[in-house]
């Protein structure tokens, strides 16, 4: 296969999008596709935020990706003015790797258009970056005073939110052009205050300066407002270096006519050095999985053509068994024994002579839901729809308890926990749910959710608190983000691996997080797990 030449960082923006609604503003988003020569189609790489009311919008996201210089590697970017509407297509642009790393100072300007037709509909500007990789965080609390401007700006600034971004890799003069800086963070809106909060900020110090503690940083606080202009009210450049200096630090607003215009104060900021996820598995660590499956009334019956758990007889795989097979194999590896827990939930289990509703049931049958590897849990699964009556109501409550309570007797243990959920649609103890989960926050367990079909999936995004904080009924928030959620369908039309590869590329992170909060450090004397190398990687 060959090492990558070097791994690269895209920021993108968007200019002049055609307005598919004069009526309402836009929100565009940007979904990313790669294809190398080994590949007859492209596999998703990610996707933008939308940003809302805006047809100039700059993102957050970015993407990065390994180059390689002996491949052909195409990109292609759709833009989309609704997330939620794919009909809703601005544009599409397309070009190879090569593009990025080739153009004028790493900035690549590309027409969207629609196929077939001529016509500009905006441009994509995408800047690639050179990527210093580095498992360190940094870690701070944000707040601002502001001064009244006595009418500077047309209206009272009260809605504040902030900015933070990144010079390009190599730049140390702080009087660069914005183009060349890349956006890293933009925080929430704190609504009717002159005196804004941001709270506790944390990033990858790969993203936050790309591991350099020289490189110019931006730091803009902006006022949001409902017509998708947001006018600066102040910022200042500065650097890792300075931040770190000291715990406790205090900048001026600077506003475009060179006026005070506030102060930002940051406190509590620290490097915190990260062990990688490596250094705990060859410390002896090791994962078990449990795997539940929704067999609630909306997947329909299996013999039904359009049931979810149809058994197909020609080789054919239905959306459940793709979905185990791509997360399954990849955390082979390195589950416990290589031995996975398998759930149904939602069904009635005939095959344990059961006439009523179970919202927690061992596939097994038994008193030991474990089975050896993840193709034995496939051939598992497919004896067991037909003998399994799809039942109802849809509770998560019940997996997790049984999740917790296993947990919690083998806390002795070096193990550190996935659920995979795999659901069609909505769940009725939402909140119990989120009881539970933020319960099991302060355990070691990760949620992996998996959306089948096409259900309204909101309350799986509540769940995944990428947005908004998980809290529970007592407005207690999580300790850690432990629940990631995807669409099975965003993924159907492309390379399934990517599947595995979305779902699982939290967990890292999740899993160091939760060490890191117990003071829990790796041991690399002790290495007794028959890993290699390369399946570390893969995992990585």
């Amino acid at each position: 296969m060959g090492e990558p030449s070097s791994i690269i960082e895209l920021s993108l923006s968007c200019r002049n999008l055609f307005d598919i609604d004069p009526l309402s503003k836009t929100g565009p988003v940007v979904h990313a596709y790669i294809k190398n020569s080994q590949r007859k189609d492209y596999t998703l790489l990610g996707k933008t935020e939308e940003v809302q009311k805006s047809l100039n919008p700059d993102f957050t996201k970015t993407f990065t990706l390994e180059y390689f210089f002996e491949r052909a590697q195409w990109i292609k970017f759709e833009v989309y003015s609704d997330e939620n509407d794919l009909s809703r297509h601005i544009g599409t642009c397309e070009t190879k790797l090569a593009s990025f790393v080739t153009s004028d100072n790493q900035n690549f300007t590309g027409d969207l258009k629609l196929p077939g037709v001529e016509a500009s509909r905006g441009q994509i500007f995408v800047r690639a970056d050179n990527v210093t990789m580095s498992n360190d965080e940094v870690s701070f609390t944000v707040k601002a005073d502001m001064q009244d401007q006595g009418g500077w700006l047309c209206c009272r600034l009260d809605n504040p939110y902030l900015l933070i971004s990144r010079a390009r890799s190599g730049e140390v003069d702080v009087r660069i052009e914005e183009r060349d800086y890349i956006r890293v963070f933009q925080s929430r809106v704190v609504s009717n205050s002159m005196n804004p909060d941001f709270g506790e900020i944390k990033l990858k110090k790969q993203l936050f300066c790309n591991s350099d503690t020289n490189l110019p940083l931006k730091i803009q606080l902006c006022n949001y407002r409902q017509d998708g202009i947001h006018p600066l009210y102040g910022q200042f450049i500065t650097t890792l270096t300075e931040l770190s200096a000291k715990e406790t630090s205090s900048f001026p607003l600077i506003n475009s006519q060179g006026h005070q215009t506030g102060t930002i104060y940051f406190k509590k900021f620290i490097v915190i050095p990260h062990p990688s996820i490596a250094e705990y598995i060859r410390s002896g660590w090791g994962l078990n999985m449990s795997v539940a499956i929704d067999f609630t009334a909306s997947n329909k019956e299996f013999k039904n053509p359009t049931s979810l758990h149809r058994q197909y007889q020609n080789g054919k795989r239905n959306d459940y068994e793709e979905a185990i097979i791509q997360v399954g194999q990849i955390l082979e590896p390195y589950a416990h024994d290589r031995k996975y827990a398998l759930f149904g939930f939602g069904g009635i289990p005939m095959f344990t002579g059961a006439s009523q509703v179970s919202h927690c049931f061992n596939l097994t049958g038994i008193y030991d839901p474990t089975v050896q590897g993840f193709a034995e849990m496939l051939n598992l699964y497919k004896s067991r729809v037909p003998n399994v009556c799809m039942n109802g109501p849809s509770y998560f409550s019940e997996v997790l308890q049984n999740v917790l309570n296993y947990m919690e007797e083998n806390m002795l243990k070096k193990m550190y926990h996935i659920l995979l959920i795999l659901t069609d649609g909505e769940i009725h103890d939402m909140s119990k749910t989120k009881d539970l989960i933020v319960e099991c926050s302060k355990y070691p367990l990760s949620i992996i959710i998996v959306g089948i079909g096409n259900a309204d999936f909101s309350n799986m995004v509540a769940l995944d608190g990428d947005e908004v904080v998980l809290r529970n009924s007592r407005g207690e928030a999580t300790k850690r983000d432990i629940v990631q959620f995807v669409k099975f369908n965003h993924f159907k039309n492309h390379d399934l691996v990517q599947l595995g590869e979305e779902v699982l590329k939290e967990v890292p992170d999740q899993i160091v997080s939760y060490m890191l909060s117990k003071g829990i450090k790796p041991q690399p004397q002790f290495d007794h797990r028959p890993f290699e190398p390369e399946q570390i990687q893969n995992f990585l």
